[in-house]
């Protein structure tokens, strides 16, 4: 799904409302599997729904954060008493910021919050500040103003993301080994059709393989060579649910020569075999 803004044309950023959407859009369309080609997010402020982000359901209340990234696989399902507030952006439009702020575009990053009333209150002013300077006729330096408070915004989400998860503090992270694992996850988001070696990212990179693994383990916590299994599991499991494609064709699309060794390395990630989770994810969706 492009990005068609109806508002303010031409600008990189738009605000809405599921109510605003549903005057405009075919629900029946946001109810199947799709890819947005911008990043979204939505805070849920009524009612109740579902929302699928890569064949995970998540129920949806009042207080729902939602952040879903142009590569991600989803399907919306809300109740008729649910609304929410919706941010919608291009890759391009948010300030460069430091380099660990990069990883928030990560697919593999968490996706979902629940926030406590404290946690609400604070996003929603920050919201309500960007949706004011959004409807507000623009007198020069609009655009400059709606990046940074995105900014904000982002920053909120990052906090609240290292707060939750137990990350590791922006603070102590190097910038070497932040900048490293952003080109690293670039980078396979590249390659992960082709190679599954960290020998291989690590020259693409112009790295040491201890290098590359000393940054996986410091920014994300795990190793270089579990990151690149689960970009590849992950796309394994869309192409599963939201293609009709035999799974030979898929492992020859994830660059496994044999389709046994696609068989092994998905059971060993997903806990149960090619086959298996499909059936029970067409199950699921019926």
């Amino acid at each position: 799904m492009p990005y068609r803004p109806v508002c303010r044309p031409g600008l990189a950023i738009a605000v809405a409302s599921l109510c605003g959407l549903r005057g405009m859009g075919d629900m029946d369309f946001l109810a199947s599997p799709h890819r947005l080609d911008f990043h979204q997010i939505v805070l849920v402020t009524a009612g109740r729904g579902t929302y699928e982000i890569d064949s995970t359901p998540l129920e949806c209340q009042a207080g729902t954060l939602l952040w879903t990234r142009p590569s991600q696989v989803i399907r919306s399902c809300p109740q008729p008493d649910m609304e929410a507030d919706i941010i919608m952006f291009t890759e391009a439009f948010p300030l460069q910021m430091s380099a660990h702020m990069g990883m928030l575009d990560d697919a593999l990053r968490p996706s979902h919050w629940q926030l406590c009333p404290v946690e609400l209150s604070a996003f929603q002013r920050v919201l309500s500040v960007l949706r004011e300077e959004f409807e507000r006729p623009d007198q020069g330096l609009g655009e400059e103003l709606l990046k940074h408070l995105l900014a904000v915004v982002l920053l909120h989400i990052d906090q609240l993301c290292r707060s939750r998860h137990h990350e590791v503090a922006a603070s102590t992270l190097s910038t070497e080994q932040s900048e490293l694992f952003l080109r690293f996850r670039r980078e396979l988001d590249r390659q992960y059709r082709d190679t599954r070696l960290v020998e291989d990212y690590a020259t693409a990179l112009n790295c040491s393989t201890r290098a590359l693994t000393r940054a996986c383990r410091t920014v994300a916590g795990t190793s270089a060579k579990d990151v690149i299994d689960a970009r590849v599991a992950l796309e394994a499991r869309r192409l599963l649910v939201h293609t009709d494609l035999p799974i030979t064709a898929i492992a020859r699309q994830l660059g496994f020569s044999e389709v046994t060794n696609f068989g092994k390395f998905f059971a060993r990630r997903v806990s149960m075999t090619p086959g298996a989770f499909r059936r029970e994810a067409k199950t699921g969706n019926q």
